[in-house]
Parts: C-alpha cells; sequence; structure tokens
C-alpha cells in the first residue's frame, strides 16, 4: 500500500493552473475551426427575435418597437448578445469561454469531498472534473452554433448548480472561518438569476432544487448554531428577485406593462388558460384549442371573431403554423398563430390595449365556462402549455426514457451544422459583425450543402470521435455510480450516520434526481406539444449534472471497493 500511495499522480498548484490554461486554450481552439449557422427569414420566432432584440438594446431602445413578439420570452441572452458586441468578443468563442468558467466553478465547488487527500492529488482529481466537463460533446453541438438563448443555458445551470454544491459541501465539512459560504451563495444567485431570465421554463427546472437544498442545509447549520450562515441562505433568492425586479422594470418602463413576459404570465397566459378550458371532441395529443373547441369560443365571445379569419382562411397563417398531418394547429404553433392574428386586428398597438384584450377574452371564457354556456373539461387555468392528464403519462414516460438514453449517448452532438447558413450577402454581413464570427454561408461547389475546410472536417471528426468514446464510458460509469450509491444507503440504514455522510448522499441523489425532472418536463412538452422529436439542445443541461453526479458518486462510493480489493490482492 506504501508503493501505491506513493504512485499516485500529484500536481503543484503552478501545475495546476497551467494545465488548466492549456486545457482552456485547447477547447476555445476547437471552437474556433466552427461556424455559426443561422437562416435569415425563417426563424422569426428564435434567432432574429433574440438578434433583433440586441440591435435593439445596443441602440439604447432596450427591446425595440413593440409588437406580438416583444415580451413573448426571456429576454437575457439578448442582453449577453449586445455585451459581447460592446466588448468586441467573438459569439462562439465567448459561449465555449463561459462554458469553462463554469465548467472550473464546478470543479472547485466539488473539491471539499476529496479534502482528506494530499494537496497534490486533490488537485489532480479537480483538474480531471474541470476536464470532464469542460470537454462535454454536447457543449460544442450543432444547437451552440445557433444564435439562440440555448448557447449559453446550460453554463447558467452549471453555475447555479455549482454555487449550490459548493455552499452545502462547505457548510458540512468546513466552519465558517475555514471557508465562507456567501461566495457559493452568490455564485448560486448569479446563475439562478440569469438561467431564470434566460429561458421561462428554468424556474421549473431549478427552483425545486435550490428549495430542497436549502432545508436541508439550513437543518445542518441550525444544529451547528451557525445563525449567520442560516441568514445567508436567502442570498440566491435576493439576487433572483433583484434581476427579476430589473427586466419587470425596464418592461414597465418601456412598454407599461410589469412582467418579464405576457407568453408564460398575465392576461395572455390567461387566455390560453381559459381556451383549453373549452372541452372538444377531438382526442389528438397534440392539440390544445382544436377546430370544434375554437368554433365554440368564436359564437361565445365576440371579441375572437376578427381572428377567425386569420387562423381558420388566411393561406400564409395555414402555411407558418398549421399541421397538415393534423389538419389543425398543434399546441406549440397556435399560440404564436393567435398572437400574430392579434397582431394583424391591431391588438398589439401597445402592451396595455394587449394587456387588456387578452383579460377580457379570458374572463369572458372563463364566465361562459363557469356558467355551463360553453363545456368545460378542466378548471380554471393560467399557462399556455397543456394541462397534466393521465392520457399523457404513459408517451410522457416512454420519452423520458429516450432522452435519458439520447444523453447517455451524446446523440445529436455534431459540431458542425449539416444545413448552409441562409440569407442574403448583406444580411450575413450584418450578423457577422455585429457578433465578430463566422457564418457557414459558403455551399460545396455545385451542392446546397455547406463547406468546411480540410482542416475543419478533421476537427470534427476528432470532436466526434471523442463524443462516441464519451457516450460509451458515460453510460458504464452511471450504471455504476447508481449501483454504487444505493448500496451506500443500505449500508447507512443499519447505522446512526452524521451529516458528513448524509449531506453528499442526498446531493448526489438531488443531482441525479433533477437530471430525471429534466427528460421529463421536455418528454411532457414534446409528447404533448410538438412532437418534433427527441432534441439535444432541450436535453444539454442534463449532460453535466450526470458527469458530475459519476465523478462524485464514483469517487465517494466506488473508491473504497476498488482499494479493498486492492488491500486483499
Amino acid at each position: 500500500m506504501k508503493n501505491l500511495h506513493k504512485k499516485q499522480l500529484r500536481l503543484s498548484r503552478r501545475g495546476f493552473w497551467l494545465v488548466c490554461a492549456l486545457l482552456v486554450c485547447l477547447r476555445l481552439a476547437l471552437t474556433s475551426f466552427q461556424q455559426a449557422y443561422t437562416w435569415v427569414g425563417g426563424a422569426p420566432l428564435d434567432d432574429e427575435l433574440m438578434f433583433r432584440a440586441a440591435q435593439n438594446i445596443t441602440a439604447g431602445e432596450w427591446l425595440g418597437a413593440y409588437d406580438y413578439l416583444t415580451l413573448s420570452k426571456a429576454m437575457f441572452f439578448p442582453v449577453w448578445l449586445a455585451l459581447l458586441h460592446v466588448l468586441h468578443l467573438p459569439y462562439l468563442v465567448s459561449g465555449a469561454a463561459l462554458w469553462c468558467a463554469a465548467s472550473l466553478l464546478a470543479a472547485f465547488a466539488f473539491a471539499p469531498l476529496w479534502r482528506n487527500a494530499e494537496p497534490g492529488c486533490g488537485r489532480v482529481l479537480t483538474l480531471g472534473l474541470f476536464g470532464a466537463l469542460a470537454f462535454l460533446p454536447s457543449g460544442w453541438a450543432a444547437y451552440t452554433l445557433r444564435v439562440y438563448r440555448d448557447n449559453i443555458f446550460p453554463a447558467l445551470c452549471l453555475v447555479f448548480f455549482a454555487g449550490m454544491a459548493g455552499m452545502a459541501l462547505r457548510a458540512v465539512f468546513y466552519t465558517a472561518k475555514q471557508k465562507p459560504l456567501w461566495p457559493w451563495l452568490l455564485a448560486a444567485g448569479v446563475g439562478l438569476a440569469c438561467a431564470y431570465l434566460d429561458r421561462e421554463d428554468a424556474g421549473m427546472f431549478l427552483l425545486p432544487f435550490a428549495g430542497v437544498a436549502t432545508i436541508i442545509v439550513l437543518v445542518v447549520l441550525v444544529g451547528k448554531r451557525r445563525w449567520l450562515c442560516c441568514a445567508a441562505q436567502a442570498i440566491p433568492y435576493a439576487v433572483l428577485a433583484a434581476g427579476v425586479l430589473t427586466f419587470c422594470g425596464l418592461n414597465y418602463t418601456h412598454y407599461g406593462v410589469f412582467a418579464l413576459s405576457d407568453f408564460s404570465e398575465g392576461s395572455f397566459a390567461a387566455a390560453m388558460g381559459a381556451m383549453m378550458r373549452v372541452d372538444t371532441d377531438s382526442d389528438a395529443p397534440y392539440l390544445s384549442v382544436p377546430a370544434d373547441a375554437r368554433a365554440k369560443i368564436y359564437e361565445a365571445v365576440p371579441e375572437l371573431e376578427p381572428l377567425a379569419y386569420w387562423l381558420e382562411e388566411d393561406a400564409q397563417m395555414e402555411n407558418d403554423f398549421r399541421d397538415p398531418g393534423l389538419d389543425d394547429y398543434r399546441a406549440g404553433s397556435f399560440y404564436w398563430a393567435i398572437r400574430r392574428a392579434a397582431q394583424y386586428e391591431g391588438i398589439y398597438a401597445d402592451a396595455q390595449t394587449a394587456a387588456n384584450y387578452w383579460q377580457t377574452v379570458a374572463d369572458k371564457i372563463n364566465a361562459a365556462c363557469d356558467a355551463g354556456t360553453l363545456p368545460s373539461r378542466t378548471g380554471k387555468r393560467v399557462a399556455t402549455s397543456q394541462p397534466i392528464t393521465a392520457a399523457y403519462v404513459p408517451a410522457t414516460l416512454a420519452e423520458t426514457w429516450n432522452g435519458f438514453r439520447h444523453v447517455l449517448g451524446f446523440r445529436d452532438c455534431a459540431p458542425y451544422e449539416a444545413l448552409r447558413s441562409i440569407g442574403t450577402d448583406d444580411d450575413i454581413a450584418a450578423w457577422s459583425g455585429y457578433l465578430h464570427c463566422g457564418f457557414n454561408a459558403a455551399a460545396n461547389a455545385g451542392e446546397d450543402t455547406p463547406y468546411y475546410s480540410p482542416y475543419q472536417r478533421a476537427i470534427f471528426a476528432v470532436m466526434q470521435g471523442w463524443a462516441w468514446v464519451y457516450g460509451v464510458v458515460l453510460t458504464v460509469c452511471v450504471f455504476c455510480a447508481v449501483v454504487f450509491q444505493l448500496m451506500k444507503l443500505l449500508s447507512c440504514l443499519r447505522k446512526k450516520c452524521m451529516a458528513e455522510t448524509v449531506v453528499p448522499w442526498l446531493l448526489l441523489f438531488g443531482i441525479f434526481g433533477i437530471a430525471l425532472l429534466r427528460c421529463a418536463m421536455i418528454a411532457f412538452v414534446e409528447v404533448s406539444s410538438f412532437g418534433i422529436g427527441t432534441s439535444t439542445m432541450y436535453l444539454a443541461p442534463v449532460h453535466p449534472l450526470l458527469v458530475l453526479y459519476v465523478f462524485a458518486g464514483l469517487f465517494l462510493y466506488g473508491r473504497p471497493i476498488s482499494v479493498k480489493r486492492k488491500d486483499n490482492a
């Protein structure tokens, strides 16, 4: 055992930072071979919305002139783009740098787990975790090449999880004088606030973990009588509140609506929830407000009659949003279609007019449902998503499993976009100039596919090979980590355990559980609203969670087994 101990890898502080810098440079160099992708005129609800908002922020006009898209989504990403533009930083490389920073923070967050190792050995473990996170294939997948909010969303989520984990582990293993908690709580708050302001579904994904983690840590801190640390647990939520209030204040100043968006909250969400109350003869899984329900609503609510022409007869509207296979609007398209129809009728002349209109619609539909004038299938709701019913459970569970397998195998993680950027030369030049990065607009000779140089193709092949190897290793390691953690649970049930044992176990259990929750969330949206197939873009936040779970789980629960075997040998 002494000879084995002497053979352990060690790394000096200087060596650690040198290797870390080399890994960051390598990661950024790989991204520098990539090219961004856009389809000017083809993504008005996504990429173009973000880009136009960023340009307006740069011009000092906040999100620009008000229309049906202005407050439809959370808008932290345009702020990020505007910041990069001001600093003259390239878009893709900056996203990769943010991911590296989040990965390094997460690696340091879990360092208390190997606190008893020699400093040199501990640095090796920290560096190993950093490398495993920094070179995640999903971090350079094709979805990151779009000018869209999911380019940075996984990194923001990782900052949050790193902050909460770093705080929890230091609360258990160290005193306040040894390791203060507030820097980690502040990091968690920044990640939570930025992610919440980046995607509307971030709250359902991050807040459950935050709430449970806070309660568990408070129990530990109260037992140790660390009252100031207990009070500091409010920091993440205070940062979140500050971020939300800032964006709501800006929206109120420019548009007269104190809200992050008028899509997932407020009167429009109330109107959508009311429409989905109306009973229907259709049993198609993707339809939230089918044609027969709309016909009943038009008759009961005169305010909606002007929109009927656009929704039911306008050829362009049908081409843009209607599903030809279903001959109707899918749930994930209908709310965009009805907002555009309202735009055509002048309802989005200003934010207050739109808010009053949709509130009137919501009130009249709900009143009619309550009175029995309109048949109702649910209670009163304020939401744009489909109601959760038993009919969706089997399909959601099946898709959750598909999504989890998708994540484990790093599927759909090609580091290049197979489609060529579409737009005029002036369009591409405008996007490239603002974002300080190149786009894959050049085509192969005689083909409509993007041109990549031999050097790019060689690098891409290496990156894809790494993704295949990583997928095999991650699959095996996840299985082993789950088995070892369950074995640890059985041993803990037979004896009294201290916080030093219970909290890390619960932390890893929570990380694995929240990864499954993300898969289930995306699965439900897929089977109820979109039906577009499993997407890496929406599942990318799961990858770093599984890496954290595997790395920490095998260290805590797999290592004793391996050591015991060596001793016996």
